[in-house]
């Protein structure tokens, strides 16, 4: 076992019907070595209900982390903006802990907010207003009652207007906001933000005090935050992770001073 206490991911945009990536992701699950996941959003590329749990894919990465759990492994995960209906029949088949409004973690005192990101889109308001319309307790409702092929047709129209709609907007303006990232983490009282959903891995200082991480995308060369027990961080490729016959990762990013 290293001395990491926690491995921070997300963004995998797994198919819930299956598929080589699913496969991919299930054998890295049964062999990495962690005392805690924490997957910050976006693990499925839809979501649409309880129903996509009986996908054969979908199947699949329940099943695999319902093992990781198993062998003590604690996992959490933040619903991302394809995946926010997970709910608590995902955790009853998995084992995990979901966390809608982010994750906060003490660190040797030191106190890291981890987000999926989209929320510091607050340039893009059109966006919002739809994030708070999906959101709502009666579109969760609904979605619970729709059958599973209309389900998958909603999410699919859905992404596709998403799609058109992000292609039409400039790019300052469905942009992550430094301002948005410095107020969610004084409200935290973190010192270190780390995010997910833009795909790009930065390191930005937006304030005095705090470091904002945003991760690459799930395979990218720094997919990963490895926190370690005296309060550093690490980016790190997933492929590095230590296993569970041995090994250390790689680092790619400066450590947190």
């Amino acid at each position: 076992m290293s001395s990491a206490i926690a491995h921070v991911f997300g963004d995998l945009h797994l198919d819930p019907a299956g598929g080589a990536e699913v496969e991919a992701f299930c054998a890295w699950l049964g062999s990495v070595d962690s005392p805690r996941l924490v997957i910050l959003g976006d693990l499925f590329e839809a979501w649409f209900g309880p129903r996509t749990a009986s996908l054969p894919g979908a199947r699949q990465v329940l099943a695999s982390l319902l093992a990781a759990t198993a062998r003590g492994i604690a996992v959490e995960v933040i619903p991302g903006n394809r995946d926010f209906l997970l709910g608590a029949g995902f955790e009853a088949r998995t084992g995990a802990t979901l966390h809608a409004g982010g994750r906060t973690l003490e660190v040797a005192s030191q106190r890291t907010l981890i987000l999926h990101g989209d929320e510091l889109c607050t340039r893009d308001r059109g966006y919002l207003r739809l994030r708070s319309v999906l959101r709502s307790p009666l579109v969760v409702r609904l979605a619970a009652l729709l059958p599973r092929w209309a389900g998958a047709a909603v999410a699919a129209r859905l992404r596709r207007a998403s799609v058109q709609a992000v292609a039409a907007k400039p790019a300052e303006e469905k942009a992550m906001q430094p301002e948005a990232a410095v107020a969610a983490a004084q409200r935290a009282g973190a010192g270190l933000l780390i995010v997910g959903h833009a795909h790009e891995f930065a390191l930005r200082t937006p304030a005095p005090g705090l470091e904002w991480v945003v991760l690459d995308g799930w395979g990218g060369d720094r997919d990963v935050v490895e926190l370690s027990g005296d309060g550093t961080w690490t980016a790190v490729a997933h492929g590095d992770l230590p296993r569970s016959s041995g090994g250390s990762p790689t680092q790619v990013s400066r450590a947190r001073s």
